[in-house]
Order: C-alpha cells, then structure tokens, then sequence
C-alpha cells in the first residue's frame, strides 16, 4: 500500500472509532440519567428498597444498558486494533496482511504485541517479517531481563483483560442477556460464564475502555519511536521512557474492573445531584 492508502485506511478505521465512541458516551449517559430518577414522592429510584416495584424495574432496563454497554465497548477494542494496522510507519504490507486475516480478536492482539516489539528491538529475522520464529523468552541475554519481563507482563493483560472481556461480547451479540451458555453450541448452561457476564457494569466497561486505549498507546509508542529520536531521554523510547506510568493506570483500571463498588458509584451520583440542587436552590434565593 502507498503511504496515501495507509493513511486512507486509518481515517476509515478512526471514523468508525469516533461513532462508536459517541454511542459509548450515550449509552454511559443513560444510564447515568436512570441513577438520577426519582417517584412520585421526588425520593431518587435507585435509592429505594430492592423491592420496590419501581426499581426493580429501574434495574432491568440498568442491565440491558450494561450489555448494550459491554458490546460496544468490545466493538471500540475491535476497531482499535483494525485502526492500529494503519498507523504511520508501523507496519510492512506483509505483516499487515498477515494480522488482518487473524480472525480470532485474542491471537490478533497477541501476534501484533509479538511483532511489534520485535519490530522496536530489532529482532524481525530476515524472510521472516511475521515473526513466526521469534522466541521472546530467548532474548533475555540480548535484550534484558527487564524489557523481556514487560512484554509478558503486557500479554498477562491482553489474557487477563481482554480475552474474557472479548468472551463476554460473544455472549452479549447471541442474545444471550440474563443466562448465558457454554461455547460452541450454547447447548450447555454456564453458571460461571453467566456470573461474569453479571460483573460487567458501568464501572468495568469504562475502566476496559480505559486500558484498551492505554494499550494501544504503548504498543504505538513501542512501535514507531527509536530512542535516539525521543526528546525527553535519547537513552530511552517512549515506551521505556512512559511505561511505569502506563502500567500505574493500567493497574488502577484493572483494580475497579476485579472490584467495581457500583452501589458507591450510584450513591455518589446522587449525592452529586443533590448537591447540585441545593446550588441551585440557594443561588435563585440569593
């Protein structure tokens, strides 16, 4: 591909990035407004008792709004590394062509972390662009036990992360909402697939959303910048330079995606509202 077509191919991929976002924000704000609604007695819904008639119904169209949630965000994740494929001076033709025809989300992400840190450290052996020789583990003596411990540490998160999250969106695209199935069929009831569908909130789709696109950064800034082109350090690349700092926000993501405190989230929403009702309540008096 031309360096035009390149850049064709990205804007495409970045348009579609940018609806999606506006459909994520959309879905967040609905359901951000539910936590808002109060009954006829003006008391906040998500307030109430579990039993309320009210909020229990309150509660089925928050989940549905969780799922629909969840499906997009991973739909972002998925377009993100479609987009990633056309980054300025990233790629060759053959290695692009060879991550496209992955069709599996998980080895795409997988084998373009592989190829792109071996692009960063000069380990693409000739004849062999895809890298399909390349054994990360062996180059601990070359390369440092430190570097080598960090590209494992980011396929921990694409396997920890994103695989289960890519997993969910499965189970959110075949309907399968409340009670969701084992693969390939869905001929068997998961108790355990279902549980983790219901971890899925707000919270952790946000945080996912997050941590996908710090991924994305490091794996560009690991990419494309050699270390005698950084400004800030010319020892070190944008991605040595920043990776403390990604990883810190990474973790703190990951922390709210293993345990997202959703009553705290809803009770400071409507604190908030409350808050800003009182506001506005004392500045027409004054």
């Amino acid at each position: 591909m031309t360096p035009q077509e390149i850049e064709k191919y990205f804007q495409y991929h970045n348009a579609n990035i940018k609806l999606i976002k506006i459909g994520f924000d959309n879905i967040r704000d609905q359901i951000k407004a539910l936590y808002h609604s109060v009954n006829v007695n003006g008391d906040y819904v998500f307030s109430l008792n579990d039993t309320d008639q009210l909020k229990v119904q309150q509660r089925q169209v928050e989940k549905s709004l969780f799922r629909i949630l969840s499906g997009i965000q991973v739909s972002w994740a998925e377009e993100s590394i479609k987009r990633l494929l056309y980054e300025k001076d990233l790629f060759t033709d053959g290695q692009r062509d060879y991550l496209i025809k992955i069709s599996a989300l998980d080895q795409k992400w997988y084998e373009t972390l592989k190829i792109v840190f071996s692009i960063a450290y000069d380990l693409v052996p000739a004849g062999d662009e895809i890298c399909a020789t390349v054994n990360i583990n062996r180059q601990k003596r070359n390369l440092g036990i430190e570097l080598v411990a960090q590209y494992f540490e980011l396929r921990s998160i694409i396997t920890n992360y994103l695989v289960p999250n890519f997993s969910i969106r499965n189970k959110v695209q075949h309907g399968e909402w409340v009670y969701a199935f084992k693969p390939k069929h869905s001929a068997e009831f998961s108790q355990d697939i279902t549980d983790n569908l219901n971890h899925e909130n707000i919270i952790t789709a946000t945080s996912r959303y997050t941590l996908v696109n710090a991924f994305y950064q490091m794996i560009v800034d690991m990419g494309r910048f050699k270390s005698n082109a950084f400004a800030i350090d010319s020892m070190l690349t944008p991605f040595e330079y920043f990776y403390d700092d990604y990883m810190r926000k990474i973790k703190f993501e990951v922390t709210k995606i293993k345990s997202p405190d959703l009553p705290a989230f809803i009770a400071e929403i409507i604190a908030r509202e409350v808050r800003g009702k009182l506001h506005r309540a004392n500045k027409q008096q004054t």
